[in-house]
Order: structure tokens, then C-alpha cells, then sequence
């Protein structure tokens, strides 16, 4: 039976070059796609062990598998998260490891601008929601309600769990005393999209434009061997740039990060992208609700003391917290700027 491996970082078509390029394993529609032609209708064996990636790419991967005439058989061996796992709900047959796992949740770009922007965006990112919860309700048999709180909550699941769930059909090796622990894993990491627009920008330049050739197939000819060999100063300063810029960003949002705000700080390191400074911003925000929180809460406790004014004593402490908190975050920044 022929097999088909998910491996690494889903990516789109056009940048699948630029992991090749520094051998990072990866995998785009056309990879799986000319796999799929070559395999001609035979049933075939989809294996999976990526933390996810893009989410139009892993869509358009779900739907060939979906639409293959031959029997599909999907095996999760290490995980399948993110963009992964609604590759997964493709099999005719979904098998996992019993030390496997699949981990759903919602959507996650950057929008900059207005409030109507973002506005525009929350909405859009909601209707990804959905459609992604439509690959797991056809596997699944849950309802749309049900999986948007899964991943809501992002969802990390068991073999045992996900059969139990509906995402898998069987735990392999189930019947021959294996162990069934399962490891913790953690996300598969992209390239930083200022790595890959540095790339893109010096092709434009033309200082690559010498090195890669395209055929009428689109087929890349110089491979990885060869750019380092004939081109190595250009080939180390474009890699170092970019992994220096992306460590640098990171060293920012740590120096801002403040306790209880580990999500936004994780999402911004390993998802988002976002720079320190909008870091910062997203902590503001969520420190200032939760100063409205704890000030709703003690209203709510002062109203059986008849003695004590409700929201006097809790509008100092709004205001010593908000203000805390800003001199924090603008102390970080300074600090990262070189003021004192």
C-alpha cells in the first residue's frame, strides 16, 4: 500500500521552496498531490506527525484526501494538531498511536488598524471556526456547539480520548499489551514570516535571482547542496539575519511578559508574531479587565455593608492598578530601547 507522509509544518504551495532551501521538513498541497496522481486510484496510507501550520493549506490537503477515489487510511503517530488534525478527519479509517495526540483549536491571524478592522477580523477568524468544526462534525458526529467549545479551549486529546470523541476509529496496537501513556508535545515552529519576506524581498532585488531556475513545470532546479556551495556568504547572512530578527522579538515580548498573562505571551512567541510593543498593548488590556473583574467583585461584596459606599474605595484601587500596570510596561519597553 502506498503511503503518504504529513510530516512537519503544513505550508502553502508558495513558500514550500524556502523550507526546502534550509531542509526543513514541511508539507504543501502539491507535495501530497502528486502523490496522490501517482498513487492513480490505488488505496493508500496517510501518515501523520505535525504540530499544523496554515490553514487554507491543511484545507485544501483534507479536501484531495476527501475526494480521492481510493480507500484512505489515516495514522497518527506522533500528533496531529492545529491544521493536522483536520487533516486526520480525511481517512476512510482513522487509527492513532496509543502514545499519539490530537489537539484541536480556534483559528489565530494578526490584524492591525481600526476597531472595524479588528472587527472584521474576529468575524472572519469565527467563520474559519466553523468551517473547521464541519470536518471534525462529519468524523465526529458531535455538534458544531460542542466542538467550538473544544476548541475554544484548545483541546488536547488522548488516544483513548479521541476514540472515545469520535476522532479516531482505533488505537493501534490496542490488542497486543503496549503501553498506552502518552506523551506531551509541543508545536511544530514555522519559519518566521520576516525570514521568509527577506527571502522574498532579495529575489526581488535580484541578489537570489541567479541562483534558482524554474522550468516550465515549475519544478525547482538548484537544490540545497548547491546554493550553499556556490552562494555560502549569501546563504548564511540571509539565515543569521532572520533568526537574529526572530530572537530579538522573542528577548522583547520575555523582558514585557508579567505573571498571569502566559497565553498571551506563548500565542505571541509561537503563533502570532506579533511584535513586543502590540505584546504589551494585549497585557494592558487584559490586566485592565481583570482589575474590572476583581472591582465588580468586591461591589458585589460590599453590598450587604451598609456602612461602606460601593465603587469609592474600589475606584483608588482601579486606578493604583492601571497605573501600576502601565509604568510596568513602560519600563520594560524603555528598558529595551536603552532608557533609563
Amino acid at each position: 500500500m502506498r503511503k503518504i507522509h504529513i510530516k512537519g509544518v503544513i505550508i502553502s504551495n508558495d513558500v514550500q521552496w524556502i523550507y526546502e532551501l534550509f531542509d526543513i521538513e514541511c508539507t504543501s498541497p502539491n507535495m501530497v498531490n502528486a502523490q496522490l496522481e501517482e498513487a492513480n486510484g490505488e488505496d493508500i496510507e496517510v501518515i501523520i506527525n505535525s504540530g499544523g501550520g496554515e490553514v487554507y493549506a491543511g484545507s485544501e490537503i483534507y479536501t484531495a484526501l476527501k475526494d480521492y477515489p481510493g480507500k484512505v487510511t489515516v495514522k497518527i503517530v506522533g500528533i496531529a494538531a492545529s491544521a493536522a488534525s483536520i487533516i486526520a478527519m480525511a481517512g476512510d479509517k482513522v487509527l492513532i498511536s496509543p502514545t499519539a495526540q490530537i489537539m484541536i483549536h480556534t483559528a489565530s491571524n494578526v490584524s492591525k488598524g481600526d476597531y472595524r478592522v479588528h472587527q472584521s477580523s474576529s468575524d472572519f477568524l469565527r467563520n474559519w471556526d466553523k468551517s473547521i468544526a464541519n470536518a471534525y462534525m462529519l468524523k465526529t458526529g458531535m455538534t458544531q456547539e460542542e466542538l467550538l467549545e473544544l476548541m475554544d479551549k484548545e483541546t488536547w486529546l488522548t488516544a483513548q480520548q479521541a476514540l472515545e470523541k469520535g476522532f479516531v476509529d482505533e488505537i493501534m496496537f490496542e490488542d497486543s499489551n503496549q503501553p498506552k501513556l502518552v506523551a506531551s508535545a509541543g508545536y511544530f515552529e514555522m519559519i518566521p514570516q520576516k525570514v521568509i519576506d527577506k527571502i522574498k524581498n532579495e529575489i526581488k532585488k535580484g541578489a537570489l535571482q541567479n541562483m534558482i531556475e524554474i522550468n516550465k513545470k515549475g519544478e525547482r532546479i538548484m537544490d540545497l547542496e548547491q546554493l550553499i556551495n556556490e552562494y555560502p556568504d549569501l546563504y548564511e547572512q540571509v539565515k543569521n539575519e532572520g533568526i537574529k530578527e526572530e530572537r530579538e522579538r522573542i528577548k522583547a515580548i520575555e523582558e514585557i511578559a508579567m505573571p498571569g498573562n502566559e497565553d498571551i505571551i506563548n500565542k505571541a512567541k509561537f503563533e502570532t508574531g506579533i511584535t513586543a510593543e502590540e505584546v504589551a498593548v494585549e497585557i494592558l488590556k487584559a490586566e485592565k479587565q481583570r482589575a474590572v473583574n476583581f472591582l465588580k467583585k468586591r461591589e458585589e461584596d460590599a453590598k450587604d455593608l451598609s456602612n461602606i459606599e460601593p465603587g469609592s474605595a474600589p475606584q483608588d484601587d482601579k486606578e493604583t492598578q492601571n497605573k501600576k500596570v502601565a509604568e510596568n510596561i513602560a519600563a520594560a519597553i524603555n528598558k529595551r530601547r536603552g532608557i533609563k
